[in-house]
């Protein structure tokens, strides 16, 4: 493999994902970033990306305004780094610029070009000599968020506490995941018998533990109650009634244990990087977004989010909630993110159709019990 200068160059763009991953790959020691006045925050996200990697930074104003002021500001950048060894990457800025940036850094004496083909998961080189390199995996959340102007406020995959109750239960989990088919419409009584159980302090309404089926649960909701009881997180009396052992046992069958599920599913199949119940801020902000689960892996980010309450109530509401999730899913993630929707219960056509149309991918009820393959065929993904 060719030998790289650790000297890097680069035009911060609106998609720096393209200037961060080569610099991780290529081991920089310094990036030096062009900056036009209206790519300031821009550049200023990626200082931080690569500076939480101990990557020194030198920021360089770049007049774009117009022809000459391109021509001049290129001038000046290609006798500055006309000596010596530099890689320079093309991806960023409009094309007059990189044209004329391009043409001034042949003056260089070892000029590495490179293009950052992300959607095809490569670096291309045009000097000293053409090439293809495949990207390496470098990219973790961390590195996402901060690069798009996000820092983490709090995640940990929550405490060791939850972590040690989620593995007790883990194979009732997987159960209800693995079996959402035949679980679809025991899911929906037993969630609402669940938020049923569940305190309200404004409208004054207690924990209420006790409550009834109507009718008794068939064969595979008995099994799951069955199941349950063995583990105390409920007491059953083998017909209708049903006892949750406390609040945190209501909020797991009320729909905390999609959460666990993928969560569990997550550890087992090892993406380079995630992170559940994620919250995160913009930089300069104390607006806060939490996120179930966001997965990383070969550079792409997923973001998953759990849903257990019904869909339909209110289309507007819907809608709103697909967008948003396509929205944040780009905000966090840039071009290389993707969004998941992960509902216990079904989901109209009107939402189906607006995930479509915002690029949203839906597992929903039955469908479910695919999370596994899901995954697994997105981390495979070229």
């Amino acid at each position: 493999m060719t030998s790289r200068p650790s000297l890097h160059l680069c035009i911060a763009t609106g998609q720096n994902l393209a200037n961060l991953i080569p610099a991780l790959q290529l081991n920089a020691t310094k990036v030096v970033v062009l900056e036009t006045p209206d790519m300031k925050v821009s550049a200023s996200n990626l200082k931080r990306a690569l500076e939480s990697h101990g990557i020194q930074v030198q920021h360089k104003p770049f007049d774009d305004s117009s022809p000459e002021a391109i021509e001049s500001c290129a001038e000046g950048i290609g006798m500055e780094f006309g000596e010596g060894s530099v890689v320079f990457n093309v991806t960023g800025g409009h094309k007059l610029m990189t044209l004329a940036m391009a043409e001034q850094m042949k003056i260089a004496d070892d000029l590495h070009l490179l293009y950052a083909e992300t959607r095809h998961q490569r670096l291309d080189w045009l000097k000293p000599a053409p090439a293809m390199e495949a990207m390496s995996d470098v990219l973790k959340v961390d590195d996402f968020l901060l690069v798009q102007g996000y820092t983490r406020v709090r995640s940990a995959d929550r405490d060791g506490h939850w972590q040690v109750e989620a593995q007790e239960r883990a194979a009732l989990t997987h159960r209800l995941g693995s079996e959402s088919d035949k679980l679809a419409k025991f899911f929906g009584i037993l969630n609402k018998l669940a938020q049923q159980a569940m305190p309200d302090k404004e409208a004054g309404k207690p924990f209420r533990p006790v409550q009834n089926f109507h009718p008794a649960p068939g064969r595979s909701g008995a099994e799951v109650l069955a199941q349950a009881r063995q583990l105390k997180l409920l007491a059953w009396d083998d017909d209708t009634e049903i006892v949750f052992a406390s609040e945190e046992a209501a909020v797991y069958f009320g729909g905390g244990w999609l959460e666990e599920f993928a969560w569990l599913v997550l550890r087992g199949l090892k993406p380079f990087d995630s992170a559940v119940n994620l919250v995160v801020k913009r930089i300069g902000s104390e607006a806060e977004n939490e996120f179930d689960a966001v997965v990383v892996h070969r550079n792409r980010l997923l973001l998953v989010e759990c849903k257990t309450l019904r869909f339909g109530r209110d289309p507007a509401k819907d809608a709103d909630y697909i967008y948003k999730l396509a929205q944040l899913s780009k905000q966090i993630g840039g071009s290389m993110a993707s969004s998941l929707l992960l509902s216990a219960r079904p989901v109209d056509a009107l939402v189906s159709d607006r995930a479509r149309q915002y690029g949203v991918s839906i597992l929903a009820a039955a469908e479910v019990r695919n999370f596994v393959g899901h995954i697994r065929r997105w981390m495979q993904a070229t």
